[in-house]
């Protein structure tokens, strides 16, 4: 904003530091003094450092990486592929659903999901929810 306002860039310099917090801050404090000669620069540097920091988007494709394990319970796994799910920005059901059936070990529940196809990721949760019901009223 200030560059849009014609800010000269030594007052932009002196800004900047105002606005960061924890590591950043850290970063800055360690400058060597009149190391840097304009905001340009400053920017440069700092987004130089911090770029390994970068939260980068991931693809619905990671999803169907996930797979339940032998000694998975059902509950594990759906943890752990909501955990992934909701790490993706736009995830389609039809995707959603698509990955969580194609990481399913095959079984009863796996059965009867191909039997009875889900539309919506919330239908998959609310049989899977229904399954392990019964499967724990059998083990008790």
């Amino acid at each position: 904003m200030m560059h849009f306002q014609g800010v000269p860039n030594e007052i932009m310099c002196r800004a900047f530091p105002t606005m960061l917090k924890g590591l950043a801050r850290i970063w800055y404090s360690r400058l060597t003094p009149n190391s840097i000669s304009t905001f340009k620069e400053l920017g440069a540097q700092f987004v130089s450092h911090f770029i390994g920091g970068h939260r980068y988007k991931k693809s619905t494709a990671c999803l169907m990486s996930i797979r339940q394990r032998e000694d998975d319970l059902l509950k594990s796994y759906i943890s752990r592929f909501n955990k992934e799910a909701l790490s993706i920005d736009e995830a389609n059901n039809k995707i959603l659903v698509a990955a969580f059936i194609n990481g399913l070990q095959k079984g009863k529940f796996l059965f009867s999901l191909y039997k009875n196809d889900p539309k919506t990721m919330s239908d998959v949760l609310y049989r899977a929810t229904k399954y392990m019901n019964v499967e724990d009223a059998l083990l008790a």
